[in-house]
């Protein structure tokens, strides 16, 4: 499968907006939900706008929380973000009917006592990165089409998953950092040089030529903006969001050209634990200084050939404890 995948008889918005009868789980629920959301043209503070104008309340960290998570958003979010979208009132109803045939169609998921586990992974479809975003109408029906700048994988009918809480007693989802419970805006900085921020990239190699995450002059390395979204104590999501290319969580490769490199996805499944990591501290609380463990290995983030200057890929490799392993997290004011 080459890496581009995308129906050349669409070109810029759709004529119709995606729809919801297709949906058959959760995850195709959201998916949907970012299909209608990225049709609409309309960035999170645009819909918080036009919600608000409507006598709806969604804010815009409501939105971005909600469509990249893998739980079933409340109705009144439903109601008011497909509403500002600009459809109607027919096909807000038709967005709430869908919802409740899922709610009372599936089976409550059960959490793994062990953690998260990683579903199959099949092969994904990416996008041409210089592309504006091309399909959105007919991705609740196939359910493998690109959205935006990140992946979406054909596993999108996988099973609901539950919201995690950290356990009672831990205190703050990440050790050090006073970050929300329900996650928190970020700058992740290489320890050693402190101008230089993870933000998207290209792998210096040349052998994968797809967005990864990478070190950039930290002026310049926005959009996307970072998100960290708590899954246990010390567990999270490392998310980015950007008005045009919706939400992607930063997963680690492990197979083909981009084996080991860091990509942002659409599909944020907690399930999947290469796309969830483990911070661990690397100095005194107060230094807010990490290594990132995914959890699918014993293994560590770091700079490609140990090199921490802009432009160099982030790397998953064994643990060496050297510097190029080690990352300041900011918590930054949302958007």
């Amino acid at each position: 499968m080459t890496p581009r995948e995308e129906n050349p008889g669409l070109s810029g918005r759709s004529a119709e907006p995606p729809q919801p009868q297709d949906a058959r789980t959760t995850t195709e629920f959201v998916a949907a939900l970012r299909a209608l959301r990225l049709w609409s043209g309309l960035t999170y503070r645009q819909l918080e706008g036009k919600a608000s104008a409507s006598g709806d309340v969604l804010p815009s960290s409501t939105i971005a929380s909600a469509l990249g998570r893998s739980t079933m958003p409340r109705e009144q979010m439903v109601t008011a973000l497909v509403r500002a979208c600009g459809v109607g009132e027919t096909a807000v109803q038709e967005w709430l009917a869908a919802r409740e045939r899922i709610v009372m169609g599936e089976p409550e998921a059960k959490e793994s006592p062990t953690g998260p586990t990683p579903p199959p992974e099949p092969s994904p479809r990416r996008r041409e990165p210089s592309r504006a975003i091309l399909v959105v109408a007919t991705v609740v029906a196939t359910a493998t089409l690109s959205i935006g700048g990140y992946i979406l994988f054909s596993d999108l009918v996988g099973r609901p998953t539950r919201e995690h809480a950290p356990p009672s007693g831990t205190g703050l989802p990440i050790r050090g950092l006073t970050m929300g419970m329900a996650g928190s805006w970020v700058a992740i900085r290489a320890a050693t040089a402190p101008d230089l921020c993870v933000s998207e990239g290209r792998d210096s190699t040349g052998r994968y030529s797809h967005p990864v995450a990478a070190l950039r002059p930290c002026e310049q390395a926005v959009p996307p903006r970072t998100y960290l979204r708590p899954i246990k104590a010390h567990l999270v999501q490392i998310q980015w969001h950007e008005a045009s290319e919706g939400i992607g969580c930063l997963t680690v490769r492990t197979d083909g050209a981009g084996r080991d490199l860091v990509e942002p996805w659409n599909d944020c499944d907690e399930n999947r634990s290469s796309q969830v990591f483990r911070m661990a501290l690397a100095g005194p609380p107060d230094s807010r200084r990490y290594r990132i463990h995914p959890t699918h290995s014993d293994m560590c983030l770091g700079i490609g050939n140990k090199e921490v200057v802009a432009d160099r890929e982030a790397v998953h490799g064994p643990c060496t404890g050297l510097a190029d392993q080690e990352f300041v997290i900011d918590l930054l004011p949302p958007p």
